[in-house]
């Protein structure tokens, strides 16, 4: 019989079915208060489903899209925060295409997703190669104005070029392989990345020697020869400049360093094979390990680039090709010489402080 039964009919209920009525009495409350708070926790989450939020947002009146191998990492960041400053000031959204994906992208593959998403300006870091050529002529067709920034494709539709005189970097390379060089024969070489159709090599091999030529130069104790370096990724750089460190025979007196990527390769390889004033290292760009470098005097100087005054110019050309149907041909971007003498001008305040602790 059961317990409400017994309670109906006047029997004695026992303990056990006191506490078992207890228990059931204690049960249905909990269900009842769980059923409850589900119902108003429910309604509450209808109710902000049903709000329509402010949410704070940017408007922008064109979508740029900025193009890069991206191998040099810290030099891009920087010309992509330079280009965004500029974006956001004129009206322009600057996207990093390719960036954060789960799938890599070649730059040409990115040129087309580009072209194909109808963006409103190209900024690419390009090549004298004919599929680039063809790429840019096809952005073109399409509406879409190409600038180029660091590396050109002269002879190709872009609209401008963004980037460093590459007779005025040699000869700044040239100033500071005078500062290095000695009575007795002097081996220099410089690092190319292996890309025969690109001429902006060439032209800074001649302005270096012409510098030198011009600031009284020996010529016959100085050997000035070039290595190819792999572009084929970072580590494809490493090893083509390992193997140079492994002809112990030839080693160079001053290795000039044309891009971060095989300036941080060249300063690692130094320190790994023992070779830290033994080889003088003239690099390129001023990352933080560059200029720990410089500061520890693993290496020698380095040519630094405006990387945000770069990316402001890219932003600049595209709105006014856009806004006029004319831009300048060409933007310089300013360069500057880091020696031991003001790297502290450029290392963070943390790292400045770490270095005056270890000079006292």
């Amino acid at each position: 019989m059961s317990i409400f039964s017994k309670i109906k009919s006047g029997l004695t209920i026992s303990n056990k079915d006191k506490a078992l009525t207890v228990l059931l009495i204690v049960m249905s409350t909990i269900m009842l208060i769980v059923t409850v708070f589900s119902l108003v926790y429910f309604r509450v989450q209808v109710t902000n489903l049903n709000t329509v939020e402010n949410t704070e947002y940017s408007e922008y009146d064109r979508h740029y899209a900025l193009i890069t191998d991206d191998l040099e990492k810290s030099f891009w960041d920087s010309v992509y925060a330079g280009t965004k400053e500029e974006g956001d000031r004129s009206g322009a959204y600057v996207e990093r295409l390719g960036k954060n994906l789960a799938v890599t992208y070649t730059k040409n593959e990115l040129m087309d997703i580009a072209i194909d998403s109808h963006v409103d300006g190209i900024i690419l870091e390009a090549d004298e190669s004919e599929e680039t050529t063809q790429l840019i002529k096809r952005a073109t067709e399409n509406g879409i104005p190409v600038v180029t920034v660091l590396s050109d494709c002269a002879n190709s539709d872009r609209k401008s070029y963004v980037g460093v005189s590459n007779y005025n970097l040699g000869g700044e390379y040239g100033k500071q392989i005078m500062k290095l060089l000695g009575e007795e024969n002097q081996k220099i070489l410089i690092l190319m990345n292996v890309n025969t159709e690109d001429s902006a090599q060439n032209i800074i091999f001649t302005a270096i020697q012409e510098t030198l030529e011009k600031a009284g130069a020996d010529m016959s104790h100085i050997d000035i020869d070039t290595a190819a370096i792999s572009d084929d990724g970072a580590f494809g750089a490493e090893e083509s400049i390992r193997d140079i460190f492994m002809d112990s025979e030839n080693l160079p007196d001053i290795m000039i360093c044309l891009n971060e990527l095989n300036t941080t390769s060249a300063y690692q390889a130094v320190v790994d094979y023992n070779k830290v004033g033994i080889i003088n290292i003239i690099g390129y760009y001023s990352s933080d390990t560059i200029l720990k470098a410089i500061d520890r005097n693993v290496i020698q100087a380095t040519i630094s680039v405006d990387t945000a005054q770069m990316g402001r110019y890219c932003v600049q050309a595209l709105d006014e090709y856009i806004a006029t149907g004319h831009v300048s041909e060409y933007f310089s971007v300013d360069i500057s010489q880091i020696t031991m003498e003001n790297v502290n001008d450029y290392l963070t305040e943390e790292d400045a402080d770490e270095s005056k602790d270890k000079e006292n």
